[in-house]
């Protein structure tokens, strides 16, 4: 399909589509972050540091995303 028919029917682009699963993955991690302060110390740090590398490539990605559209 082509990006105008596929505009004409309300479908969403590809880039579209993908920026609103990189949406939804950062709020996941975000949840997953604020679930971590229930574990124990050293665990938390590890968990923490690892969901801060994940949210800020996921914010990379929807920054690209962005600039492309535009």
């Amino acid at each position: 399909m082509e990006e105008q028919p596929r505009r004409r029917l309300g479908l969403p682009s590809m880039a579209e589509s993908q920026l609103a699963d990189l949406r939804n993955m950062r709020v996941l991690l975000e949840e997953a972050r604020v679930i971590s302060h229930t574990l124990a110390y050293h665990r938390r740090a590890v968990l923490e540091r690892k969901l801060g590398r994940a949210l800020d490539q996921v914010e990379r990605e929807i920054e690209e995303l962005r600039a492309l559209q535009g």
